[in-house]
């Protein structure tokens, strides 16, 4: 009898993971539709990855594909798990001082543009390092929406 709880572990991890999908699918619908300004630009499918730093000797990479919102004053990142498992949305803002139609918002530290790439650096306040996030193979327009955010916020 004891022994018959270890089946329903396996089906217990499915369902949860199954159910967390579709809250973040319905939760990144929703920041979409209420935090979009007129003049913001969506970029779908980006390849990228996510670089957690974490004290000395703590590195930890995961490859994502990433569903971008950029808005005036902020980044919304949607990133993807093996291409499809929505996870938790990053939002990073330009500055402290601008913080409407943000939902818990980064304040972006460090911007830069490498080749046809872009590394966006911040500091989340529950680990003690950084974490960046790469975004690789951007199109010309994605690029020149990137160059134009460095050259007006001043990164």
């Amino acid at each position: 009898m004891p022994f018959t709880i270890f089946y329903y572990v396996p089906a217990a991890v499915l369902i949860f993971k199954l159910l967390s999908i579709i809250f973040f699918y319905f939760e990144n619908k929703n920041i979409i539709t209420n935090y979009k300004h007129s003049d913001s630009i969506e970029f779908k499918n980006i390849n990228g990855k996510i670089i957690t730093e974490n004290g000395l000797l703590k590195k930890k990479i995961q490859w994502c594909r990433f569903h971008i919102l950029v808005n005036r004053n902020s980044i919304f990142i949607f990133p993807k798990h093996f291409y499809f498992i929505p996870d938790r949305t990053v939002n990073l803002i330009f500055s402290n001082a601008d913080r409407k139609y943000t939902k818990k918002p980064y304040v972006l530290r460090k911007f830069n543009l490498i080749n046809n790439s872009a590394e966006l650096i911040y500091y989340p306040n529950h680990i003690i390092g950084s974490r960046k996030i790469q975004l690789q193979n951007l199109t010309l327009e994605q690029l020149s929406v990137f160059q134009e955010i460095k050259k007006i916020k001043n990164y």
